[in-house]
């Protein structure tokens, strides 16, 4: 299957200026991947649904809004269009999955949270209108962040520009303004615990795919995914990395590289096995598997922890405070509503560990320590003010919740 596409431009995360242009693309390739048994009926009874997001929040999608969308349209036909390497993950969800080939793995680059800013991919999306009905990838997002009148369908910013929530905007009424019924769905991250109880988890992957890929693993096993994105920046450096593989290896540990070629460094390390960079990771229930064999995984400033936390696989993460604590920073929620087991956080400011190598490593190994203690408290890191960063976290768990 193919989709022509258009020309389109990259802009910085930071200041908005135009930068490299999209990669020209004339059609894109699919692979559809039969998930059931049910032939495929005409458009009106047929619903296509986007999933081309950052994984932080793909993760969101196949947890809580597609399930909300399974029940919501329960006799539809379903389809799920996204990106290379996911059938996995879709196959519980759906009758078929589109996976984008490999070939196009670089529009990821363009992915902002449930959204994108790739022109081609909306070229894809306005396509699938001939196979049904379509819910764009930022769709999804106002499921996640809109409040929805279960009368009329309508969504509704749960908060303004101006900081003013819905109910304000509103002149204080608890009603939709379209059609005045007051039969609301909250926003996830507004009802975190209602939200949770909604949750399709994952399915884990199976005993074989857990069997076969331990020829590939020493045991004891850590996974290491080390962030190497062009959007937004936050990536560490190779030095890090090769001190961070010895420190492991001192302790006892056999380290395995993770995670997509696309958004992740090439391992510095020769004798330490690249799983991203070979052929088999391209499965994500082979991805999946190595991480049910590891001891726990470790990653700085990335949601990859998601494939960690989903099959309940011990993680430690290095993220900035405002990104789990803070009233915008969202990636708390998205913690609190996907993890399914033990999980250490030590909250870091970037550029203090990026400028301070050993010291981030040290905390490296006080989270091991504890982690493996059973000790699975946040750890306050480098940052500026830390007694305000307790009361950061105290605030934000008062608001959320900090329970899995």
């Amino acid at each position: 299957m193919k989709k022509k596409l258009v020309k389109s431009f990259r802009r910085d995360s930071y200041n908005g200026k135009k930068k490299e242009s999209e990669v020209v693309l004339e059609s894109a390739n699919f692979k559809i991947h039969k998930m059931s048994n049910r032939p495929r009926p005409a458009p009106e009874n047929t619903i296509l649904i986007a999933t081309f997001s950052e994984f932080g929040c793909e993760s969101l999608g196949i947890m809580y809004c597609i399930p909300a969308l399974i029940q919501e349209y329960p006799s539809k036909y379903k389809i799920i269009v996204g990106w290379y390497g996911r059938e996995f993950l879709y196959r519980h969800l759906c009758d078929e999955y589109w996976e984008i080939t490999e070939d196009y793995m670089h529009l990821r680059e363009y992915a902002n949270a449930f959204h994108h800013s790739s022109k081609n991919l909306r070229s894809i999306e306005l396509s699938l209108k001939e196979y049904g009905t379509v819910f764009p990838s930022e769709y999804l997002g106002k499921i996640t962040i809109g409040i929805k009148c279960n009368n009329c369908g309508l969504f509704m910013n749960s908060v303004y520009g101006n900081g003013n929530t819905w109910k304000e905007e509103n002149g204080g009424k608890n009603t939709c303004p379209s059609c005045n019924s007051s039969d609301m769905t909250l926003p996830m991250l507004q009802d975190v615990k209602g939200w949770k109880k909604r949750s399709l988890p994952l399915p884990s992957p199976s005993e074989e795919k857990i069997n076969y890929v331990k020829k590939y693993l020493k045991k004891p096993s850590v996974g290491i995914f080390a962030r190497g994105r062009k959007q937004y920046g936050r990536n560490l450096q190779p030095e890090f990395y090769i001190n961070l593989i010895k420190m492991l290896e001192d302790m006892g540990y056999n380290p395995i590289w993770l995670g997509e070629k696309v958004s992740v460094q090439p391992c510095p390390v020769d004798h330490v096995l690249d799983w991203s960079r070979m052929k088999e990771s391209r499965d994500l229930e082979s991805t999946l598997a190595i991480i049910k064999n590891c001891d726990f995984t470790i990653q700085f400033w990335t949601a990859s922890t998601r494939l960690s936390g989903m099959i309940g696989v011990p993680y430690i993460l290095f993220e900035s405070p405002d990104q789990i604590w803070g009233k915008k920073g969202q990636e708390g929620i998205r913690r609190n509503l996907c993890d399914l087991g033990p999980r250490k956080l030590a909250a870091n400011h970037f550029l203090d560990v990026y400028r301070n190598n050993e010291e981030g490593l040290s905390i490296v190994k006080q989270c091991i320590e504890e982690l493996n203690a059973g000790n699975y408290e946040d750890i306050i890191g480098l940052v500026g003010n830390k007694k305000a960063m307790w009361q950061y976290k105290k605030d934000n768990d008062e608001r959320i919740g900090s329970d899995i």
